[in-house]
């Protein structure tokens, strides 16, 4: 008997009403967006809110518990400029001495002005320009990507006015910028621009804590996210970035670029200790071993390790490389010398693309996918924690650069890369979009097994 009209409207609205835990035990999907921090009590600012003027969305991989995240390292009291320039150089990749110097020197110098870590610096001017001094893109402009229409009606006789709370008001500090002008122009110099981040990182410092709850941010870990974000964070994606970048320069300026991590002791395949693949540990990684891939036709075999385009990619442990060439799209994997890579065409590259795999002792094997480039060949003893490629995007058809991580047995079975690399990752369940993803592969699924039923059916 059909239902009266009535009844089933007041059906289909409780069903809206209901609460998210119910909607999810029926199957629906479940929020996965960061709550903001509560404005309770807090006075309404009384200044317009300062915002990118493209609108920026967080990309998910935060984790949902930023709290998971260790204390950051400590920046050393007195700071090597000569080694400071050498750790830039080591992750730019591309930086002559000459310049270097000279960016290590304004960041020491602006640094101390503000009273701003030197290194929180150069990782911001890495992942905001990759180095880059000509740098321009619609979220800023320079090498640290400074949005000058975000601050420019704050500024005033080269003093910056911002506020913080003080007995529940609104009260007005300055902070003075007189070295230089602060206009679209003038942030295309190097120095200058070096010169305004240290002095808006410093102001941001100032007065994030005072903010984040009187325009209803995420929690963040660092004020560094109100520097990409504006007044407002919405996610704290940009700020890992920041931070990875920082740990890495300070890896590179303790041990060098050609020294990785030491290896952790509790990263054990069977017997075999193994060492990050990546330099700043912990990394997140964004897909887990099993997930969907090409609509569902294939299981991705790995893990996928959020990272950069370019940067270094180690060895796990000892052992001997037997494959440093492609993943062909068509035919077996070919063996190809590191100084012919040039020369590979990229549609021949199959999902793989330039990759590298090595067997270690007991006849485990590690492979990493994806590369740009990689500095061995077939034959080749290697160490742990020594480089052998580059992060890169060859044979990826949609995702961002990344790499793809294996361990397989002597037999060539895939074995499952997390249980090993656990002290060195976020899994993509401690992440808003791992969650995300899993709760729609789990519909997916069901939603094939349905269809399959009713065919057998018929």
């Amino acid at each position: 008997m059909t239902r009266p009209l009535h009844i089933a409207l007041a059906g289909l609205l409780c069903s809206l009403l209901a609460p998210a835990s119910a909607r999810a035990k029926r199957g629906d999907p479940p929020s996965f967006k960061p709550p903001p921090l509560a404005r309770a009590g807090t006075p309404k600012p009384v200044w317009p809110r300062r915002r990118r003027p493209v609108r920026m969305r967080a990309k998910g991989i935060e984790l949902t518990d930023i709290k998971r995240w260790p204390a950051e390292p400590p920046s050393p009291e007195t700071i090597d400029r000569a080694r400071l320039a050498g750790a830039l150089r080591a992750i730019c990749g591309w930086m002559p001495p000459k310049r270097s110097r000279l960016y290590a020197s304004w960041l020491v110098e602006h640094g101390r002005t503000f009273g701003v870590d030197p290194f929180l610096l150069a990782g911001l001017m890495y992942r905001q320009s990759l180095c880059l001094p000509n740098s321009k893109n619609d979220y800023g402009i320079g090498l640290t990507g400074i949005n000058p229409r975000m601050h420019a009606g704050h500024i005033r006789r080269r003093r910056y006015r911002y506020y913080v709370l003080v007995d529940k008001r609104w009260v007005r500090r300055e902070l003075a910028m007189p070295k230089y002008l602060f206009f679209a122009r003038g942030l295309r110099i190097s120095k200058t621009n070096l010169y305004f981040a240290a002095a808006l990182v410093s102001m941001w410092q100032k007065q994030c804590r005072f903010i984040d709850r009187a325009f209803g941010s995420v929690a963040h870990r660092h004020s560094i996210s109100h520097f990409v974000w504006g007044d407002r964070v919405r996610g704290t994606g940009a700020e890992d970035r920041v931070l990875t970048a920082r740990r890495r320069l300070l890896q590179y300026y303790r041990r060098g670029k050609d020294k990785g991590l030491p290896a952790d002791p509790r990263a054990k395949q069977g017997e075999l200790v193994l060492a990050p693949p990546l330099d700043a540990t912990p990394r997140v990684v964004t897909s887990a071993m099993g997930d969907d891939r090409s609509d569902g036709a294939r299981r991705h075999k790995g893990i996928d390790f959020a990272s950069t385009y370019g940067e270094p990619v180690r060895a796990v442990a000892d052992g001997l490389v037997i494959i440093a060439g492609i993943d062909q799209k068509v035919g077996p994997t070919r063996n190809v010398p590191p100084e012919k890579i040039d020369t590979i065409k990229s549609k021949r590259l199959g999902a793989g693309g330039l990759y590298v795999m090595i067997r270690h002792a007991g006849g485990l094997r590690s492979a990493y996918m994806h590369l740009s480039r990689y500095r061995v060949r077939a034959g080749q003893r290697v160490k742990a924690g020594q480089i052998i490629g580059a992060v890169g995007r060859s044979g990826i058809k949609i995702s961002s650069a990344h790499l793809h991580f294996e361990l397989r047995d002597k037999h060539s079975k895939h074995l499952d890369p997390v249980p090993a690399m656990r002290p060195y990752i976020f899994t993509p369940d401690q992440t808003w979009a791992g969650r995300r993803n899993a709760w729609e592969q789990k519909r997916v699924r069901r939603v094939r097994r349905i269809r399959r039923w009713k065919r057998r059916q018929r």
